[in-house]
C-alpha cells in the first residue's frame, strides 16, 4: 500500500485529498501543527503525526516510511495571518519541506501551487508556460507562491522527483475559511455586491483539483507544472449560477468599465469595512476586472480528470455550509424592512426563495 504524506491536510485542499487518497485505500498521514482542527477530517481512516513546516525539525521523523508526499500547506488569507506569515510558510515553509524530503528519499513530492504564480495575463488564455511578471508589492500572494517554485526546481535539479500542480480557483466543500467557497455564502446572506466587476476567472471543482494532485503523483513528469482548471466564465455568470442552484433570485450586472477605475479610487481612499470573508480592495477591483482565463490543455491530456458539473459543486458546497450551521438564523438575518443584518444592505433579490416559503406556508 502506497503511504502519503499530507502537510497542510487538516485545510481546504489537503483535506479533500485525504478523502480522495483514502477512497483509493492509500495509507495517509496528516502532518498536524499542535492546535490544529481535525473538523474536516473526523471520522476518516487517517494517522495524524505532529510536525509544522516551519520547524524543520520535526519533519524528518514525519517522513518515515513514507512514498508521496503532497506539500497542500500554505496561507492564502495573507489579509487575516499578515504577509510577513505567508511568505515564511510560503516559501520558507516550502524549502523545508523540499529539504526533508530530498533527504529522506521519497518516490515523489507533489506540490500545490496556483496559477497565481504564473502573475497577471489578463484577457489572455494562459498556460504553463507563463511565468510572474509584475511587482512583488502589486500581487503579494502570486509572488510567495511564485518564489516557492523557484525552491521546488532548485531542489528537482538535486535530484527531487517533484511536480507542481496550479489550481485555479478552487471551490467546494471543506472552504472553512471561505476564501473562495464563500461566494456561495456570500449569494444565500445577501452580502455579493449587486454590480460586478466586468472580469472572469476560471474555477474548478475541489474534487476535481484533489483528483488532479493525485494523477500528478502517479502520471506526473518530474520538473513539470500542470494547470487544475476547469471552466472559464465572467464573474456575473459564476454569481449567477450559484443564485440559481441555491434558489434565490437575484439579478446582477457587471460593472460598467468606465466606473472601475473610479470606485477602485474611492475604494482606496475609504477603506471601507466588509462583511465578505475576503476584504474589498481598490487592487482586488482592478483585477476582477479583467479575464484570467486558463488553458487545462496539457493537464487534461496527461491525467484523468473528471469534470465534475460546477452546478453539482455549487449544491454540495451549500449543503456542506448548511450542515456546518453557516445558515442557521438565514431568516433572523433580514428585517421586515428587507435590511440585511449580515451586511446591512437592502434586499436585492427575494428571500426566502418561492420553493421555502410555499414549504413554511404548508
Amino acid at each position: 500500500m502506497t503511504r502519503a504524506l499530507i502537510t497542510g491536510g487538516t485545510g481546504f485542499i489537503g483535506s479533500n485529498i485525504a478523502l480522495r487518497l483514502a477512497e483509493r485505500h492509500w495509507d495517509v498521514c496528516i502532518l498536524e501543527r499542535p492546535g490544529a482542527s481535525r473538523e474536516l477530517l473526523e471520522g476518516g481512516p487517517f494517522e495524524f503525526v505532529t510536525g509544522d513546516v516551519l520547524e524543520p525539525e520535526t519533519l524528518p521523523p514525519a517522513l518515515c516510511g513514507i512514498d508521496v508526499v503532497f506539500h497542500a500547506a500554505g496561507v492564502v488569507d495573507y489579509w487575516k495571518q499578515g504577509v510577513e506569515r505567508m511568505y515564511q510558510v510560503n516559501v520558507e515553509g516550502t524549502r523545508n519541506v523540499m529539504e526533508a524530503a530530498l533527504r529522506s528519499r521519497v518516490e515523489r513530492v507533489v506540490h500545490t501551487s496556483s496559477t497565481a504564480a504564473m502573475g497577471i495575463h489578463p484577457d489572455v488564455l494562459v498556460d504553463e508556460s507563463y511565468t510572474f511578471n509584475v511587482k512583488p508589492e502589486r500581487f503579494v500572494y502570486g509572488h510567495s507562491k511564485f518564489q516557492a517554485e523557484e525552491i521546488v526546481d532548485e531542489y528537482v535539479r538535486k535530484g527531487l522527483p517533484a511536480v507542481i500542480v496550479n489550481p485555479t480557483t478552487v471551490i467546494g466543500p471543506r472552504d472553512v475559511r471561505k476564501v473562495s467557497s464563500g461566494m456561495v455564502v456570500e449569494v444565500v446572506k445577501h452580502c455579493a455586491p449587486p454590480l460586478i466587476p466586468p472580469g472572469g476567472i476560471n474555477i474548478v471543482p475541489i474534487c476535481d483539483a484533489a483528483q488532479g494532485h493525485i494523477e500528478a503523483a502517479i502520471k506526473g513528469r518530474v520538473g513539470e507544472r500542470y494547470i487544475l482548471g476547469g471552466e472559464n466564465m465572467t464573474h456575473v455568470q459564476l454569481y449567477q449560477t450559484i443564485a440559481h442552484v441555491v434558489g434565490c433570485g437575484m439579478k446582477l450586472k457587471a460593472m460598467p468599465r468606465w466606473q472601475v477605475a473610479f470606485i477602485a479610487g474611492l475604494t482606496d481612499m475609504l477603506q471601507p469595512q466588509t462583511s465578505g470573508p475576503v476584504p474589498l480592495t481598490g487592487t482586488r477591483l482592478r483585477l476582477e476586472s479583467q479575464f484570467f482565463y486558463y488553458d487545462t490543455t496539457k493537464s487534461r491530456a496527461v491525467f484523468s480528470i473528471p469534470t465534475t458539473p460546477l452546478r453539482t459543486t455549487i449544491g454540495r458546497t451549500y449543503e456542506w455550509y448548511e450542515a456546518m450551521g453557516e445558515f442557521e438564523h438565514i431568516y433572523e438575518d433580514l428585517d421586515k424592512d428587507g435590511t440585511c443584518k449580515f451586511c446591512k444592505q437592502k434586499r436585492y433579490c427575494t428571500w426566502p426563495p418561492p420553493s421555502q416559503e410555499n414549504h413554511s406556508d404548508g
